[in-house]
């Protein structure tokens, strides 16, 4: 596995020369830039999603939020390059010691060599905090904490023949934790996946996905020290027709852990206040590994009704690792809908529901709820009003005997002015 680490180290390095390589080949290309704005003031019942407080912290608080957008593209025949970045800047005005300046920052460059043949180089920056993270991809809520993620990754695309496409592709993401609450961990990620294209509706792919996540030293009894995964998923995508979509899958994933557990060990006696003898007890660290797979699947349902109401279904199932380096079994339904009231005014509703499992060697459950509603107004062509409002719930059962469940929730209503930039230097 070490191999295959340095080998996907050398990839990604590769792909960083292949964005300055080739940043020559685009000086010659159609540029945009498109850049917006958004001014955000917005009320949390429960920013930090615990059911109590700290010390000297209110529970609730209102947050302004300030997010600038950059949008960069160039192109050409053969190359298409993209840089977007979101650099969101929030105050507390309750606990500001949480203010913070976020960003999340993406570049690509995509290189068709020859009508069937074609590269893509990434690379990434992500600064955010795992609360909102983590919640986002799972419904589990981890405690709120700086985090730092740098991503890499490097594909290539071949055309077997008209009908048949291979992608392979590599990935790495590195996590860092200044806080030292949760551990730092590095992610690899190899992913070999032919399609098929039965005609211009219907596709069938088989998706071949490997990765191996280590993490820093843990001294917690119990805490996956490196877990890797096989994910094997078939899926089928059916285009109906221009307003009716469909994209299913189901395949199986299998996973290794390798933890440390941690014995007690008696070494001789001590003498504690008031003359009582005791054992002085150690620790001793022991490696532990665990297996574990299940059934994996994805669905994916969208339909426009009528030029005004659209509708989309997605449920999946999948394999899921925490901050906190547990593993579980992720299942989540979630649904849409969207309205258009007027030309100028859209209504929209989600509802999302997730539910968690910890595998191999764990007993916690989450179940995690969110509804979300939003009235969406163009005041101009460039200036949009939206107001939103959401409520979160999330049962945990820690499990074992004695166990307590505990049930944080939240109630968020938020106000969004965005002002968007007309593109800039646009000649395409």
């Amino acid at each position: 596995m070490k191999v295959y680490h340095h080998l996907l180290e050398i990839l990604f390095a590769v792909s960083f020369c292949a964005l300055c390589a080739s940043a020559v080949d685009v000086l010659a290309a159609d540029w945009s830039f498109t850049p917006s704005a958004t001014l955000s003031e917005s009320y949390d019942s429960n920013f930090r999603f615990v059911t109590t407080p700290l010390r000297g912290e209110t529970k609730y608080d209102f947050i302004t939020s300030f997010t600038p957008v950059v949008s960069i593209n160039g192109e050409t025949e053969q190359t298409k390059f993209n840089f977007d970045t979101t650099t969101p800047a929030q105050a507390y005005i309750n606990n500001p010691r949480f203010d913070i300046v976020n960003t999340n920052t993406v570049a690509g460059l995509t290189e068709t060599w020859s009508p069937r043949f074609s590269t893509t180089a990434t690379l990434g920056f992500v600064h955010d905090q795992t609360i909102e993270e983590q919640l986002q991809a799972s419904g589990i809520v981890a405690q709120r904490t700086e985090h730092y993620q740098y991503n890499s990754g490097l594909g290539c695309t071949y055309g077997l023949n008209e009908n048949l496409s291979l992608l392979v592709s590599g990935a790495y993401s590195k996590n860092d934790y200044p806080s030292g609450t949760v551990p730092d961990s590095d992610l690899y990620q190899a992913t070999i996946s032919p399609t098929w294209s039965i005609d211009e509706r219907n596709n069938i792919s088989l998706v071949n996905s490997l990765s191996s996540t280590d993490y820093s030293a843990s001294t917690t009894t119990g805490n996956a020290s490196k877990i890797d995964s096989l994910t094997e998923m078939l899926s089928f995508q059916r285009l109906f027709s221009d307003t009716l979509s469909m994209k299913l899958g189901g395949g199986y994933y299998f996973s290794s852990l390798d933890f440390t557990a941690f014995t007690p060990k008696i070494i001789g006696f001590k003498i504690v206040p008031p003359d009582r003898l005791v054992p002085n007890i150690i620790l001793i660290p022991r490696p532990e590994s665990a297996t574990e797979g299940g059934f994996v699947f994805s669905a994916d349902v969208k339909k426009d009704w009528t030029e005004r109401l659209s509708t989309s279904f997605s449920a999946g199932r999948q394999q899921y690792n925490d901050v906190n380096t547990n593993s579980f079994n992720s299942t989540f339904v979630s649904g849409g809908a969207a309205y258009k009231w007027s030309e100028l005014t859209t209504v929209s509703f989600s509802a999302r529901y997730n539910m968690n499992t910890q595998i191999a060697g764990g007993t916690q459950e989450f179940d995690y709820y969110n509804f979300i509603f939003s009235v969406e107004r163009n005041l101009t062509e460039n200036f949009i009003l939206r107001l939103s409002a959401s409520y979160e719930l999330e049962y945990e059962n820690s499990g074992g005997p004695g166990a307590t469940t505990q049930s944080p929730d939240r109630y968020r209503t938020w106000v969004d002015l965005t002002y968007k930039w007309p593109r800039f230097f646009a000649s395409h």
